[in-house]
C-alpha cells in the first residue's frame, strides 16, 4: 500500500494534545442490613466493589462483556480493587451505610480484558482518528464498517496520512469499535461513546468525515469534531474522482483546526484550586459532569476528599473571568476566598445551593 503524505506550509509545526483517558474510579452509595454491623459492612463492601468494578469496565467494553465480568466471584473481583476512599459512613447494630469512592487497578483490568478478548486496541497511537461514513444519493442510509463504504476504501488506499507532524489513522474495523459505533450514531456521538472510542484506539482526537456522493463528479463533505460546529463543503472534479480531492480537503481542514487549537491553548491555559462541600457523593459526581460540559475546562483533578468536602484543581483555557461566565451558564458559582475558589451551585438552576 503506497504512502500518502501531504506536504503543508507549516510542516514543522507540532500539535500534541493530551492522551485521552478513561477514569478508573467510581462513586458508590451503599446500604446493607444483616445479623450484625460487621457482617452488614462486609456484604455492603462486596456489593460496592462489584458495582464500581462493573461501572468502570462498562467504559471500556460492551454490555455483553460486562455481563461476563459480573460472573467473577467476589474473591476474584477483589484483585481489581486498588483503593477505597470512605467519604462518609454510618453503622447501626444491624446495618451499614456509606458513600465510597472506589479506584480500580486499570492495568490489571485492561490486561485481564485483553487476555479474554474483551477489548481491542490499536498497536500504534494516532494524533487524529478518522471515522469515515459514506452515503450515495442513489441509495438510502449511511455505511461505516459495512461493505460498500468506498470512502473508507479511498482513505485506506492512501496508506499513512500525515500533515506536518500530525499522524492520521482510519478507525479499524474490529469488534470493539463496531460494538459502540454504527453508521447512524457516529454522526451524533454521545460523550460516553466518544471517550470509549478515544480510549480503545489510543487517539488524542476524533474527526468524523461524512462523504455523500452526489452524482458522478460531486461529493458533499462534512467533517465533525465532538463539541465543534460541523464543517461542510461541496467538492467537484469533472476529470477525476472527487473522493480523492475530498481526502485532501479533509486533511487541510483538520490540520488548520488543530493548529488553531494549539495556539489557543498555549496562549490561554491556567489552573485554579477549588473547594466544594457536598451533602451526598452524588452531588460531587454531578458537579464534575457540569464542569466537563464547559468547553474551556480541559481537566479536573481531585486532590483530597474528607468530611464531605473535596479539594480539586481545574485546568482551563482562557481567563478566569471567561471560565466564571461559562460555569455560571451551568449553574456553578465561584467565590475566591483565602487562596481557593469556593464552588457553589446556583439554586435557580438546580433547586439547591451549598
Amino acid at each position: 500500500m503506497k504512502k500518502f503524505v501531504f506536504a503543508l506550509m507549516f510542516c514543522f509545526f507540532c500539535v500534541l494534545n493530551a492522551r485521552a483517558e478513561v477514569s478508573f474510579e467510581a462513586g458508590v452509595s451503599i446500604q446493607k442490613e444483616a445479623e450484625n454491623a460487621a457482617l452488614a459492612k462486609e456484604e455492603a463492601l462486596k456489593e460496592a466493589y462489584r458495582e464500581a468494578f462493573l461501572n468502570v469496565a462498562g467504559r471500556l467494553t460492551t454490555k455483553e462483556n460486562v455481563e461476563k465480568l459480573n460472573e467473577l466471584k467476589d474473591e476474584e473481583l477483589i484483585h481489581f480493587i486498588k483503593e477505597t476512599d470512605v467519604i462518609a459512613e454510618k453503622s447501626t447494630k444491624t446495618g451499614y451505610m456509606a458513600d465510597l469512592n472506589i479506584k480500580i487497578n486499570g492495568d490489571i483490568l485492561k490486561a485481564y480484558m485483553t487476555e479474554n478478548n474483551m477489548i481491542e486496541v490499536v498497536a500504534a497511537p494516532a494524533d487524529i482518528l478518522i471515522v469515515p461514513v459514506f452515503a450515495d444519493t442513489k441509495y438510502q442510509g449511511n455505511v461505516l464498517f459495512e461493505d460498500g463504504n468506498v470512502w473508507r476504501d479511498v482513505l485506506l488506499s492512501k496508506g499513512h496520512i500525515k500533515a506536518g507532524r500530525l499522524n492520521m489513522e482510519v478507525i479499524a474495523r474490529n469488534n470493539s469499535n463496531a460494538a459502540f459505533l454504527t453508521a447512524d450514531n457516529v454522526l451524533n456521538m454521545s460523550e460516553q461513546t466518544f471517550e470509549q472510542i478515544k480510549f480503545m484506539n489510543h487517539a488524542s482526537n476524533i474527526f468524523v468525515a461524512h462523504a455523500v456522493l452526489a452524482g458522478l463528479n460531486s461529493v458533499v463533505l462534512t467533517v465533525k469534531q465532538y463539541g465543534r460546529p460541523d464543517y461542510r463543503t461541496v467538492i467537484s472534479d469533472a476529470n477525476g474522482d472527487p473522493l480523492d480531492k475530498a481526502v485532501e480537503e479533509m486533511v487541510n481542514y483538520i490540520y488548520n483546526v488543530m493548529q488553531q487549537e494549539s495556539v489557543d491553548q498555549s496562549a490561554y491555559k491556567s489552573k485554579i484550586n477549588a473547594v466544594f462541600t457536598y451533602q451526598k457523593l452524588k452531588d460531587w459526581l454531578d458537579l464534575q459532569k457540569k464542569f466537563r460540559a464547559v468547553p474551556q475546562v480541559k481537566g479536573i483533578e481531585t486532590a483530597a476528599m474528607e468530611n464531605a468536602k473535596v479539594r480539586f484543581s481545574v485546568d482551563f483555557s482562557g481567563t478566569v473571568e471567561m471560565l466564571e461566565a461559562a460555569l455560571k451558564q451551568e449553574g456553578i458559582l465561584l467565590d475566591f476566598e483565602n487562596g481557593y475558589y469556593i464552588v457553589r451551585m446556583n439554586k435557580t438552576n438546580d433547586g439547591f445551593e451549598y
